[in-house]
């Protein structure tokens, strides 16, 4: 065999050698075997070893194995190792620092509404917002009063407005799925009011209809659920009482109680 013979053989070995795939396939024990893999089942995967192509298949449980190095650099993760991975790929869900909602449904102490409210985050760890829900008693509780001048009983509802801007706290912070908050709100409500008219000294002047401004605070507790980052789903719980009580400008001279129920739901940018 001459020079150039030998040098051609030699090239085609080489040649023959690199084009055989060499797959790293690691071990949970910690070994690591070069091969080349040929099949991947949902229980096993099948491989050659890399210095014998034409020998015989191997099958290993895929249980036993931690990863897989392929020639081409891409890697496969498997059992705790593929999940931990996954894990760590997942971007976080980016929650926004502003929800809008309607709420369709709100009890009331004058009665049963609906309304809309605003929050906003007021830190980066979401454990403070400002919270604002205004709304609308659609009937009051003014109750059937007779008049004791006509003896007609009154079934004319008038609507109250609500305002109630307050904070939330967040313990766990407000970016997840389920969050708990509670705070206080100062709660001012205005409407018209059918009953019993008294004077300065407490008697009963008459009955008609008055105009009712009461301020007060509550204590709201509220259950929050964000089951993606922009739709935002609340019931919330607030009790109290009023420091400021007047009927027709006349202080009723007691704290009435305070209450409200709702169901929300909005969008969060």
């Amino acid at each position: 065999m001459n020079f150039k013979t030998l040098l051609l053989t030699t090239i085609c070995a080489i040649s023959f050698t690199a084009s055989i795939a060499q797959d790293k396939l690691y071990k949970k024990n910690g070994d690591m075997q070069e091969v080349k893999v040929t099949e991947i089942t949902p229980r096993t995967i099948s491989y050659k070893k890399h210095d014998n192509a034409n020998g015989p298949s191997y099958t290993i449980n895929k249980a036993d194995v931690a990863k897989i190095i392929y020639e081409n650099g891409s890697e496969d993760y498997f059992g705790e190792a593929d999940q931990l991975k996954k894990n760590v790929n997942k971007k976080p869900v980016k929650y926004g620092n502003n929800i809008i909602s309607a709420m369709p449904m709100q009890l009331l102490t004058e009665g049963v509404g609906v309304g809309i409210a605003y929050e906003r985050v007021l830190d980066k760890g979401g454990i403070l917002s400002f919270y604002l829900p205004i709304a609308m008693s659609l009937t009051n509780s003014s109750g059937r009063v007779t008049n004791p001048q006509t003896g007609l009983v009154n079934t004319e509802s008038r609507p109250y407005y609500y305002i109630m801007p307050g904070l939330k706290f967040y313990p766990t912070g407000s970016k997840g799925v389920v969050r708990y908050a509670v705070g206080p709100n100062l709660t001012y409500f205005t409407g018209q009011r059918y009953d019993f008219k008294y004077d300065n000294l407490g008697n009963t002047i008459g009955v008609g209809w008055q105009t009712h401004n009461a301020l007060g605070i509550m204590i709201t507790n509220s259950l929050n659920i964000n089951p993606t980052s922009h739709i935002h789903i609340g019931l919330e719980l607030g009790l109290g009482f009023t420091y400021i009580n007047k009927m027709d400008g006349i202080d009723v001279g007691q704290p009435d109680p305070l209450a409200q129920f709702g169901f929300k739901i909005g969008y969060r940018f």
